[in-house]
């Protein structure tokens, strides 16, 4: 559905060159077209720095997306420069053709983020470990848990903070973990702070993305735990 809804946005610009971002919004994968502001149209490309910033500051910036009118749709020097320095992908499609080629840049630091649920591998205790190993090359053990554990009242999370060195702070800092009981009487999902009033969680059906503490989700979050052996 993006994918026709992209197509249908840069074929209606064509001849100019249309562009516009995937968003990772709370999780879900969103297609937000931008105004081209290059004074050139037929042959270059650009957001203005309103825009991104607003689109920076809604969600996680998954992608740039862009057309070469008339052209192939392999990038430029210019867009392999600019995926660079932004450590964001390029996806440029040529028009009227709507052929596609997906840029990663080398040094894409955003790994954790937009990720696909898949109970057991990547959820939201496998994001927590993996952000660990990334962040502090330390290993959080591998919880097995049983799907829906929190409705056979098993308490996985709360069992589980002595064993790893986790102990409760009253405020959060980098890289503490977040407990939060969802409808739920238990602690059912958890995720980590990662500074400036914001955390990255992974919920069932949705990506991972980044959220605030202070709106949406925030208001099931019970506990911060930070590990001792980090910190002493």
């Amino acid at each position: 559905m993006i994918e026709k809804k992209i197509q249908k946005y840069l074929l209606e610009k064509y001849p100019e060159e249309g562009c516009g971002v995937l968003l990772n919004k709370k999780g879900v994968l969103c297609w937000r077209p931008c105004d081209n502001v290059a004074e050139d149209k037929l042959n270059s490309f650009k957001i203005s720095g309103k825009d991104f910033i607003t689109l920076s500051l809604s969600g996680d910036i998954e992608a740039i997306v862009h057309s070469h009118p008339d052209e192939e749709c392999k990038p430029s020097k210019s867009d392999i420069e600019a995926s660079e320095h932004l450590k964001v992908p390029y996806h440029i499609y040529s028009t009227p053709s709507c052929e596609k080629y997906v840029y990663t840049p080398s040094t894409k630091i955003d790994t954790l983020l937009g990720r696909v649920y898949n109970f057991g591998t990547q959820d939201c205790w496998t994001l927590v470990r993996d952000y660990y190993i990334k962040e502090f090359n330390y290993r959080l053990p591998m919880i097995e848990f049983e799907e829906d554990f929190y409705e056979t009242g098993l308490d996985y999370f709360g069992g589980s903070i002595g064993p790893w060195g986790g102990e409760e702070v009253s405020s959060p800092k980098k890289g503490d973990v977040i407990l939060f009981k969802i409808h739920n009487d238990i602690e059912n999902h958890c995720g980590v702070y990662i500074g400036q009033g914001k955390y990255i969680h992974h919920m069932k059906d949705r990506l991972s993305c980044t959220e605030s503490i202070y709106s949406g989700w925030g208001k099931y979050i019970t506990r911060y735990i930070r590990c001792k052996k980090l910190h002493s």
